[in-house]
């Protein structure tokens, strides 16, 4: 039976509030474009991935030195294990961002190693429930994320599965968008002198992001469904109106890093095979030989494959670019649907 539409009650947080830090000398420019400074002492900010670097460097333009711990596709985010290299990045900065939710618990362990816990500005709460627990992969008690108060829940009109949370926020557009002027404020205030730029530049940014989530919502892409071989594209394909036919019990073993149930794994594998669905939404940087069994069914019966990935591919320029490819992509697949 096909799985309700799944997402995860998710709260835009700010760190803890910290004193900034002093830096000695300035900082690099960053490749991702923004404003200039005007402080004559940058900060050093580490990201967990490079969407969370390429936004950040857009709001922060030249006044921080921005990295990312995890740049490379063909990474897996979720088993990635950190160097000693990244421990001495994570202990150098004065902001650590992490996507929380399970998602990146090595960023987070680093912090903790290295007391920088008050630093990390982490954007789904209850991720610290598992940071510290071996990769075991119990989500249990991850569906209850309180929002801020007075704030709203940036995955308003998404269903909610009890049992399984979606953690890869960055295909929520409208909750990128709210990020961004959350994390613009949240630095405006270690870094008061450079708050306008800041906010000038997330105004510009999260524009960016509203006009591509509306156009990925104006999709007509009525009574059709997708299957996934990993949540990471969920968010963005049922915002665009297509049908999520993946059975939440296949999605959790995934995260899990577990095989696919026998039953469930012939059961995605015969949806691909006799065209139940309409586009098979496909991971490459968690490919398995289950995943690849069930793309290659969806191939041989003509259902059209989309691969969305964790980080941004190397042939987009930014976040905002690799975003509209995606949605460009999405919109190829339904014209041809439509005939």
């Amino acid at each position: 039976m096909p799985a309700s539409r799944l997402s995860s009650s998710v709260a835009i947080l700010a760190a803890s509030t910290m004193l900034l830090s002093a830096c000695g000398g300035s900082t690099d420019a960053s490749d991702s474009g923004g404003g200039e400074g005007t402080s004559g002492e940058g900060l050093t900010v580490v990201t967990s991935t490079d969407v969370y670097a390429d936004l950040a460097s857009r709001i922060l333009g030249d006044t921080a030195e921005v990295s990312a711990l995890v740049d490379d596709t063909a990474a897996d985010p979720h088993s990635y294990e950190a160097s000693p290299q990244d421990r001495l990045s994570v202990d150098r900065a004065d902001v650590i961002v992490a996507n929380g939710g399970g998602y990146d618990p090595f960023i987070t362990r680093l912090a903790a190693t290295s007391g920088k816990e008050d630093a990390v500005y982490q954007l789904i709460d209850g991720e610290n429930e598992h940071a510290h627990a071996e990769e075991d992969a119990d989500h249990e008690g991850e569906e209850d994320h309180e929002e801020h108060e007075g704030e709203e829940d940036p995955h308003d009109g998404h269903d909610h599965a009890e049992g399984f949370v979606n953690e890869h926020l960055w295909y929520d557009l409208a909750a990128m968008s709210d990020f961004v002027q959350d994390f613009s404020v949240h630095m405006g205030e270690l870094a008061p002198e450079d708050a306008e730029l800041y906010q000038e530049n997330a105004d510009a940014l999260a524009a960016e992001i509203d006009a591509l989530d509306e156009r990925n919502r104006a999709i007509d892409a009525e009574s059709m469904s997708f299957l996934s071989t990993e949540a990471v594209s969920q968010f963005l394909l049922s915002d665009a109106g297509l049908e999520d036919s993946t059975d939440e019990q296949f999605l959790a073993a995934v995260e899990h890093g577990d095989d696919v149930a026998p039953r469930l794994y012939q059961q995605a594998l015969t949806a691909a095979a006799d065209q139940q669905i309409d586009l098979l939404s496909y991971n490459p940087q968690t490919e398995t030989n289950q995943s690849a069994q069930i793309r290659e069914a969806a191939e041989d019966a003509g259902v059209a494959v989309l691969e969305f990935n964790e980080t941004i591919p190397q042939e987009h320029d930014s976040y905002v670019e690799w975003m509209e490819s995606n949605i460009s992509a999405v919109e190829t697949v339904v014209e041809d649907a439509r005939g």
